[in-house]
């Protein structure tokens, strides 16, 4: 069936139309930066604090998380854009702030459980290892329990890098370039300086740039918590590092060089950048893209299926096109010159894992290898916090493994429900995106148990 033509700048209009008669009702606010995006600014003011033992600081962190939590979901609550791209990010981004305040000041505690991979001089790194092993000794509470930390071990980000990954990765063969922090050649022996992990500084501007980076860091990219999977620092960095000392063998760095760095990410961003033209003229043609529903007459044979397709691409691309500008615009616009450490090659890893993580392994594939690792890792201290803390269950039992499952992709059905709510059209938060994470669990356990029951039988 013929599809109808609709002029997209009608419907837009409309839009536009509905928006501003909510607003004028008081039905809605629009979305004012930085009045609405508080939360993300308190608990950046609060990290900064100095280091310090005091018991008010350490406990302050609780009201200030209620806080929190009362501006983003009020936000989430009365805020829209006409734009359906704004308003998705206006409950993402709310949502996440809440999450991922969770996981630096609940879950953990942001101003003593996290480190990062510096270049010191070797007088300066030895007293702070020094200081180091001392809090190590202790232990640092990481918990509302007040639990301890296992020591080195708990601060390893580097200890669950697949030796699939290991063993297949054709980047072993290359020279890895020290590139890194404007050095020219892996540090000597008898250099004055060398990498340690550094906790939180004394000094203020050190201390801005360490607690900016934390909170803006995601991933966790030369981080005690770097997301597992991510590639880590290159070998000559790993070799002078001895707290904790990563295991061997890794893979070496995808981006040696600046040269490499720039020609792998700039030629994905052009084919992002032609696919997503080609995606948007196919979906001025269906009806459907403009919101007028399911029941649309398309164009294009088997609707559902086509329209999911492009969806699913047109997301995927998106979202790669965005992360692709923060090695370009970062590490080869502005460069080292600029940043100075920041822009590093090695603290650019690919977002995306290879496709064959999904034919090899299914939906855990899926969501663990191939598809981005943005949000993982406070997913996964969701679940350790539900599992671990809370109810006392073995991360390897099967038990503990199902409920962390389960509490991750719980929150991601939150984040991704809250995006749908606060969009200006007529969506479905709940039955929508809410149960297509909260169920992924179930297709997980049901592929490993039909899995299992198929090698049984032969």
């Amino acid at each position: 069936m013929a599809a109808s033509v609709i002029n997209p700048e009608k419907v837009l209009g409309q839009i536009h139309s509905n928006y501003n008669v909510s607003v004028s009702s008081g039905e809605y606010h629009p979305f004012v930066f930085p009045h609405r995006a508080l939360g993300p600014y308190l608990l950046i003011f609060y990290l900064l604090l100095p280091p310090t033992q005091s018991r008010a600081v350490h406990v302050a962190r609780y009201p200030l998380f209620v806080l929190i939590i009362y501006l983003s979901a009020t936000a989430i609550r009365d805020c829209r854009s006409p734009s359906v791209t704004v308003g998705y990010g206006i409950g993402l981004l709310n949502a996440w702030t809440i999450l991922w305040s969770a996981t630096l000041i609940i879950f953990n505690d942001g101003r003593r459980d996290y480190r990062r991979i510096e270049r010191q001089e070797r007088e300066n790194a030895a007293a702070s290892n020094e200081q180091d092993q001392f809090q190590n000794i202790q232990g640092e509470t990481s918990a509302l329990d007040g639990s301890k930390m296992d020591g080195l071990k708990a601060l390893h980000p580097m200890a669950e890098i697949p030796q699939k990954l290991v063993a297949n990765d054709e980047s072993l063969s290359m020279i890895e370039s020290p590139e890194i922090f404007g050095a020219q050649d892996p540090i000597p022996s008898d250099s004055p300086q060398t990498y340690v992990w550094q906790s939180l500084p004394a000094t203020f501007v050190h201390r801005l740039d360490f607690i900016i980076d934390l909170v803006t860091n995601f991933r966790g990219v030369r981080w005690t918590h770097q997301t597992p999977g991510t590639l880590p620092p290159p070998s000559h960095i790993r070799d002078v590092l001895t707290d904790p000392s990563p295991p061997a063998p890794l893979p070496a760095h995808k981006y040696p060089t600046y040269r490499s760095l720039f020609t792998s990410n700039f030629r994905k961003f052009i084919l992002c950048s032609l696919t997503i033209d080609v995606l948007k003229y196919l979906t001025t043609l269906d009806p459907y893209f403009l919101a007028q529903g399911r029941s649309a007459p398309s164009p294009f044979p088997a609707p559902r299926t086509t329209r999911l397709a492009i969806s699913v691409l047109f997301a995927y691309t998106s979202l790669l096109n965005i992360f692709l500008l923060a090695p370009l615009g970062l590490a080869c616009a502005l460069g080292p010159r600029v940043l100075g450490p920041h822009a590093s090659t090695w603290l650019y890893p690919p977002y995306y894992g290879p496709l064959s993580q999904v034919s090899e392994k299914g939906l855990a594939g899926l969501w663990g290898g191939w598809w981005h690792q943005l949000f993982r890792y406070a997913f996964e201290a969701a679940g350790e916090f539900i599992g671990g803390t809370c109810m006392r269950l073995p991360k390897k039992s099967v038990l503990g493994s199902v409920v962390r499952v389960m509490v991750a992709f719980f929150c991601s059905g939150i984040l991704h429900a809250c995006a749908s709510y606060t969009t200006i059209l007529p969506s479905h938060p709940i039955r929508g995106s809410f149960l297509f994470f909260a169920l992924q669990p179930v297709g997980i356990i049901g592929q490993r148990a039909l899995s299992i029951w198929l090698k049984k039988e032969g």
